[in-house]
């Protein structure tokens, strides 16, 4: 007759269970020199960059508050969409490109914009209406809002005397909205930090190639990255200066020491990212001898199982890369659409939103598939696999130059935030072409499905796995007893 364990015996079996997986860790970890070496790298480049990134987004949220008061002192509702083109502010009713837009320049680089003030550049003597209102500058002066004889906002008049008009607080909005997607860079950043270390500690769990190269190819991304943000900042200091500070405000500075600030925190994260980038790339040559010796002596001898397990590694690559960039993507194009000018303009938003909030759910299982059906060989999920792609690519193509009237508004809008969004246009193409070679290199793997990669295929990178269900099965099995 069947007898239950005693609680004793469950109790001893899940401590064994949990002291095996600590041991298995700690033995792949401390493997060699150059592993630990490399854990330990990673867990301190994502502790410090985390911590840097917080401060960036830190910086970036109290200059967003410094100019979102001066427009709602101001009564600018951004119904309107400020843009830069070359060297110049444009203001348009609606999204750039349709023929609705109604675009209009609104301050030159040149000098030849709209005149904001009177040339001494204060307000005397106003004939309207003065209002306290509790807006404070970077610098803690105060501003006055002026009325005009109808009761509208006619502009905010300084402590100093200086006046600032409609102009100058509608050029701000293009300001606030860059602002804005600094933060949105920020956040996506930070996360991408964090899977870097998640796709560092599977590496050396696993002892996986795949995950040892999407590392490095994502600390080489994030470092170009870091160096062009702050190329970026100096580009777009010169463009407040110039713009706003000088064309359309007349000297009034919003930001004061601000900038500074912005670039003594953006150069250590270029700094360190670099440091991280060479340390990372040494140790990782060293762990890829390690790691390819014990793997194509597992596969055999077979040159053409070689070469198929090559192409295998390299589609890994490429499905990891592909899934962030993807959902990356896919998630700050939402948020900019939700959210600022682009919000009160937008038609269909609500149909936009579910297409891309469809993407976004299509394209974990995406990655997922690509990873486990060409290892597997499992010809019903390639067919799934292929499917997301496909629409994929055709939703990504069309997006950007559809022929189709009904996908017009949707394809002007997409282009137009890629368009003034660097950011966000780098990921994008990154994400496409990844898509693009995954798809490729998925079909080529698919034509060398049945040669005998299964049967060799590495059996070390599942005993974490095989491990963890082990436990959730001893668990299960205890619980159902308990209860």
């Amino acid at each position: 007759m069947f007898t239950l364990p005693s609680q004793s015996t469950r109790t001893f079996t899940k401590r064994v269970l949990q002291w095996s997986r600590i041991k298995l860790v700690y033995q792949r970890i401390t493997l060699t020199k150059y592993t630990t070496l490399f854990f330990f790298l990673s867990l301190i480049n994502c502790l410090v960059l985390i911590i840097l990134q917080s401060i960036a987004f830190a910086d970036n949220q109290a200059a967003s508050e410094i100019i979102s008061s001066f427009l709602v002192q101001g009564n600018i509702t951004e119904t309107k969409i400020v843009y830069l083109s070359g060297d110049d502010l444009y203001e348009c009713s609606n999204i750039p490109g349709r023929e609705e837009a109604n675009c209009s320049l609104l301050v030159s680089g040149n000098g030849n914009g709209k005149q904001v003030r009177s040339e001494s550049g204060h307000y005397s003597q106003p004939s309207a209406e003065l209002t306290e209102y509790s807006s404070q500058r970077h610098h803690k002066e105060h501003a006055k809002t002026v009325m005009d004889s109808n009761g509208q906002v006619d502009g905010l008049l300084l402590d100093n005397g200086q006046f600032l008009d409609q102009t100058c607080l509608q050029s701000l909005i293009w300001l606030n909205e860059v602002i804005r997607d600094s933060m949105a860079e920020d956040i996506v950043t930070l996360t991408f930090q964090v899977w870097l270390l998640l796709l560092s500690f599977v590496t050396i769990l696993n002892e996986s190639l795949p995950h040892l190269g999407s590392s490095i190819a994502g600390h080489v991304l994030v470092t170009g990255w870091a160096g062009y943000r702050l190329n970026n900042t100096v580009k777009l200091q010169r463009h407040y200066q110039t713009l706003i500070v000088h064309q359309a405000c007349g000297g009034a500075d919003f930001l004061g020491g601000w900038w500074e600030v912005r670039m003594g925190h953006t150069i250590p994260i270029l700094v360190f990212n670099t440091v991280a980038l060479v340390a990372a790339t040494y140790l990782a040559l060293r762990l890829y001898k390690v790691y390819a010796q014990q793997s194509f002596n597992r596969v055999g001898a077979s040159s053409q199982i070689h070469n198929i397990y090559k192409l295998v590694l390299v589609l890994s690559v490429c499905v990891q890369l592909g899934g962030f960039f993807a959902i990356a993507s896919t998630a700050m194009w939402l948020d900019k659409a939700s959210s600022g000018t682009i919000k009160s303009v937008a038609m269909h938003l609500a149909l936009y939103r579910a297409v891309f909030v469809a993407m976004g759910a299509l394209e974990l299982p995406w990655a997922i598939l690509g990873w486990t059906s060409v290892r597997h060989e499992n010809r019903r999920q390639f067919i799934v696999f292929a499917g997301i792609s496909l629409l994929l690519l055709a939703s990504s193509s069309g997006i950007f130059a559809s022929p189709c009237k009904f996908f017009f508004y949707s394809s002007s809008l997409y282009r137009f935030i890629f368009q003034t969004w660097p950011f966000f246009a780098t990921m994008t193409i990154t994400s496409y072409l990844l898509i693009v070679l995954t798809s490729i290199l998925g079909i080529w793997c698919r034509a060398n499905f049945g040669r005998g990669l299964p049967e060799f295929r590495t059996s070390d990178a599942y005993v974490i796995y095989l491990s963890s269900l082990l436990h959730f099965f001893c668990l299960s099995f205890s619980s159902f007893f308990q209860s």
